[in-house]
């Protein structure tokens, strides 16, 4: 079974390896509408993908972004130029794109180049939108990102979850830059989605989710255990930023690599709060950790990740 064979036909998951943002092709009605662009540096990967399910750029009627990280984000300015069609955000986000903020978006946080393409059409939550064939409804689900929001169409039972929820996981909890409400607001987040009927999750990251139910009260529990456990929350964190820190640099020499991560904000607020003596120590652990899991390899002194990238 492949992901179209559960999916409408006018709908196209286009999922990408773990470190980029899958995309997502509504067809039908006044046009083709793109959900979250990906990184700028992959933007010929994204066209090429979206050639092979028959859409051109020129062909997008609307681009939408369920949030602000530049890897939902940042091939706007490239498909906006190629296809002249609207940008449709939150009002959160398109505040922070009007007004290039960048600590908030995580961009100086992990020290991306980022270039702000201002939101041309702004949604509330509670709003309902035309896209492709069907109405959705927007959803706000901050948490993983304040001004985050996912679509859902309640006849089809189709919900484009963005990273509130991935498969039996969710978007890293960013408490240092959003503070610990973050954590509350994502748990309210998970318990509304539960109360929606979804047969299919079309989310930010990994694959389909056919058990949307299963993989909500998992994550659901996650959270739960990052309150009473916060040491649990900042492994969540260190671990995936680790890991995509060097999918975007690698390959990569070790010295270079941790140089690299000891100069950005999280190495300072998340990794001592583990009882390592410094940032540093901790570094050279976990390293070594996801070497012994086959997760990183190192060959002629250059660190790769096997994680499809």
């Amino acid at each position: 079974m492949n992901e179209y064979s559960v999916l409408p036909p006018s709908i196209r998951f286009m999922q990408r390896g773990w470190h980029n943002v899958n995309h997502v092709l509504l067809l039908g009605g006044d046009g083709v509408v793109l959900v979250d662009t990906g990184g700028d540096e992959d933007g010929a990967v994204l066209l090429e993908m979206m050639e092979k399910e028959g859409v051109t750029a020129a062909a997008l009627s609307l681009i939408v972004n369920t949030h602000s990280h530049w890897d939902h984000c940042g091939g706007n300015r490239t498909l906006k130029a190629l296809s002249d069609a609207p940008l449709a955000a939150s009002a959160l986000s398109a505040d922070w794109f009007a007004g290039q903020e960048r600590r908030l978006t995580w961009l100086d946080y992990f020290a991306v180049p980022f270039e702000f393409i201002p939101a041309d059409i702004i949604w509330q939550a509670g709003d309902e939108v035309q896209l492709g064939e069907w109405v959705w409804q927007v959803i706000a689900i901050p948490g993983h990102a304040p001004d985050a929001i996912a679509l859902y169409q309640r006849e089809q039972k189709l919900l484009i979850s963005a990273d509130a929820l991935h498969l039996n996981d969710c978007g890293i909890i960013n408490v240092a830059v959003h503070g610990w409400q973050a954590l509350d607001a994502a748990a309210t987040t998970i318990a509304h989605l539960q109360q929606l009927d979804i047969a299919l999750a079309l989310p930010g990251h990994g694959p389909l989710i056919t058990d949307a139910a299963a993989s909500l009260e998992r994550v659901a529990t996650l959270l739960a255990q990052f309150r009473t456990d916060p040491e649990k929350l900042v492994r969540h964190l260190v671990r995936r930023v680790f890991i995509a820190t060097l999918l975007a640099r690698q390959p990569v020499g070790r010295s270079a690599l941790l140089e690299w991560m000891l100069a950005l904000p999280w190495t300072t607020d998340y990794l001592p709060t583990t009882g390592y003596p410094d940032a540093a120590a901790q570094l050279h652990d976990l390293l070594a950790t996801f070497i012994r899991q086959g997760v990183i390899v190192e060959e002629d002194g250059r660190l790769m990740c096997t994680v499809p990238k």
